[in-house]
């Protein structure tokens, strides 16, 4: 089993993440990727003279990339995951069904994200015309600050308190595009969720009309987010199949 499909069938799974973790950014502007940071919670952890999580805890950096196509009878329905805008209200994907629906997941502080962001945005405008929807998902931890990640030289902030800030420091970005940011709804949509795990950022997930998870791409490559939208739209739904007629009653003579 290669590495890329060994994460992908952790991502499907179902688990859930034993620890916490922060997307640091990008080693160089040309890598795809911002791997995930975590504080392993051993047991050590817990007995360390230091405190939990103190000077016996180990950091670890978690990477993953590549793409996954489902042909349609192998797709998993995620229409019950949501996301949430700033005032807790949420877009589901089962609400969107009979549109392509674009999910992208992105972190304040990973700039292959922004790139993503940067492609979402120049489609945003089209997305009535052509029937699809985006849904523009940060990924990063949900905390207000004072904790401070491993071998990161930032103090963790997640959260709409980052993403406000994110937003102020690109208001010309999000005042041209109008489009919105949301949360994801983790543990409200049921075992169906499609982000059990994800260990880098940006992830796109490409939904098909019927609400099923039809491409996975972990990683940042360019125009790839307008190839992925395109191969969704041309897709054709199957025709709905005729009721059958109902059975009529012998004529009498």
């Amino acid at each position: 089993m290669s590495r890329l499909e060994s994460s992908l069938l952790c991502l499907l799974s179902g688990l859930a993440l034993g620890a916490q973790g922060v997307f640091g950014n990008a080693n160089s502007p040309s890598d795809p990727t911002c791997p995930r940071i975590m504080q392993e919670k051993t047991e050590l952890n817990y007995k360390s003279q230091y405190g939990r999580n103190g000077a016996d805890a180990s950091a670890v950096r978690y990477s993953q990339w590549g793409n996954q196509y489902f042909p349609p009878a192998e797709r998993k329905d995620v229409s019950s995951f949501a996301a949430y805008d700033e005032k807790g209200r949420g877009t589901s994907v089962a609400s969107l069904k009979g549109k392509v629906v674009l999910v992208g997941l992105w972190s304040t502080r990973c700039d292959p994200s922004a790139k993503m962001l940067m492609e979402f945005a120049s489609l945003y405008a089209k997305r009535v015309q052509y029937g699809f929807e985006i849904l523009s998902v940060n990924f990063d931890e949900n905390q207000q600050g004072g904790e401070v990640a491993p071998n990161v030289d930032v103090a963790i902030e997640g959260g709409w308190r980052a993403i406000n800030k994110f937003r102020l420091r690109n208001r010309q970005f999000f005042d041209a595009s109008k489009m919105p940011v949301y949360t994801p709804g983790l543990g409200k949509e049921g075992p169906s969720t499609f982000m059990d795990m994800v260990y880098s950022v940006p992830v796109l997930f490409v939904v098909d009309r019927q609400g099923k998870l039809a491409e996975l791409h972990i990683g940042y490559q360019d125009g790839f987010v307008g190839q992925a939208l395109m191969r969704a739209l041309r897709e054709r739904t199957a025709p709905p199949v005729p009721a059958p007629a109902p059975a009529t009653e012998p004529a009498q003579h």
